[in-house]
C-alpha cells in the first residue's frame, strides 16, 4: 500500500501535484491550508473528499509524507513550527517544491525526520494546465540520500521524469530555470508592448508573436541554440542593429538597456555558432561599445 500523504499549502503547485498523486493511488490523509473555503475547493479540484480539508496543523500527524507546497521564504520557519507543534517520527518525510532551497532547509530540531526537495521544471501559472503538463515533466530531486528513491518514486507517480540534482548546484539550476521561463515571459511582454506601439491591440500582438515563439522553440530543440539563432546579429547586419538601437533610444531607456545587454550576449552566441564573419563581429562589437545605453 502506498504511504499516506498530507498536503500543506493547496495552491497551484500543491493542487496540481496532489491531484496527480491522488489519481495514482496515493491516499490523502489531510489537506491543510489557512483558508478553509479555499482548502475545500482545492480538495474538490484534487478529487478527494472535501472533509479532508482543514486549517488544523495537527492533522499533519496523519501522514507519512508531508508535501509542503509553500512559498520559498516560508519553508524554514514553517518547518520549525511543524516540528514543535506536530509529533513527527523518523518515518516522516518532509518534501518541498522549491527549485532554489535545499531539502535541508526543512529542519525540525525537535524531530528526527527525512527531507526531500522535488522541483518540476514547469511554470505553474494555472493549476489545470500544470496538471496536464506534469506528465513527462523533468523534475529535480534532491535531499537525504536514504530518501532519494522515495523522491524518484513520487515523481514517477505523478508522471514526471526525475533526475538527481546536487545540493550545491541548486542556486545555479534555479537561475537557469528563471532565465528560460520567467525572463522569456518578460521579453514577450516587452515585444508585445512594442507591437502595441505599432497600433495593434495587446491580444492581437500576442497572437502575432505566437508562431515565432513556437518555431523558435522547435528550432532550439532540434538544432541547439547556436544553430537555431537567426536575425540581424548572426547575419552581421550592423545597420539593422544600429536602427534598432536608434528606435529604442527614442522609445524607452529601460528597453534600450535590455536590448544592449541581450545584443551583447547574442553576439557571443553568434560567434560560437561559427556563422558570423570575424569582420562583422568586430563591427557589431564596436557599435555596441560606442552606443551604450544612457543611464542618466
Amino acid at each position: 500500500m502506498k504511504p499516506a500523504l498530507v498536503l500543506i499549502g493547496p495552491g497551484r503547485v500543491g493542487s496540481a501535484v496532489g491531484q496527480r498523486l491522488y489519481k495514482a493511488g496515493y491516499p490523502l490523509a489531510a489537506i491543510i491550508g489557512r483558508d478553509l473555503h479555499r482548502t475545500q475547493e482545492a480538495a474538490r479540484f484534487i478529487g478527494c473528499d472535501s472533509q479532508l480539508a482543514t486549517t488544523d496543523l495537527q492533522a499533519a500527524a496523519a501522514g507519512n509524507i508531508l508535501l509542503l507546497a509553500l512559498p520559498d521564504d516560508q519553508l524554514d520557519s514553517f518547518s520549525t513550527r511543524l516540528g514543535t507543534q506536530v509529533e513527527l517520527t523518523e518515518k516522516t518525510t518532509l518534501i518541498h517544491f522549491s527549485g532554489l532551497h535545499p531539502a535541508a532547509i526543512l529542519s525540525c530540531p525537535e524531530a528526527k525526520i527525512g527531507s526531500l526537495s522535488i522541483h518540476p521544471l514547469l511554470p505553474f501559472a494555472n493549476r489545470q494546465m500544470a496538471v496536464d503538463s506534469l506528465g513527462n515533466c523533468p523534475c529535480a530531486v534532491e535531499g537525504d540520500k536514504d530518501r532519494l528513491a522515495l523522491g524518484q518514486e513520487l515523481v514517477a507517480g505523478f508522471g514526471g521524469q526525475g533526475f538527481l540534482l546536487p545540493t550545491e548546484a541548486k542556486q545555479i539550476y534555479h537561475t537557469a530555470a528563471s532565465l528560460a521561463s520567467n525572463f522569456m515571459v518578460t521579453l514577450t511582454a516587452c515585444a508585445r508592448d512594442l507591437l502595441v506601439d505599432c497600433g495593434f491591440d495587446p491580444q492581437q500582438a500576442l497572437q502575432l508573436l505566437t508562431p515565432i515563439h513556437r518555431a523558435t522553440s522547435t528550432n532550439i530543440l532540434e538544432l541547439g541554440p547556436e544553430q537555431a539563432l537567426t536575425g540581424p546579429i548572426v547575419r552581421g547586419d550592423v545597420g539593422t542593429v544600429a536602427l534598432h538601437l536608434s528606435a529604442l533610444q527614442n522609445k524607452s531607456e529601460q528597453l534600450l538597456e535590455l536590448y544592449h545587454c541581450l545584443a551583447t550576449a547574442t553576439l557571443e552566441l553568434a560567434q560560437k555558432s561559427g556563422r558570423l564573419p570575424t569582420d562583422k563581429a568586430a563591427a557589431l562589437r564596436l557599435l555596441l561599445q560606442n552606443s551604450p545605453p544612457d543611464k542618466h
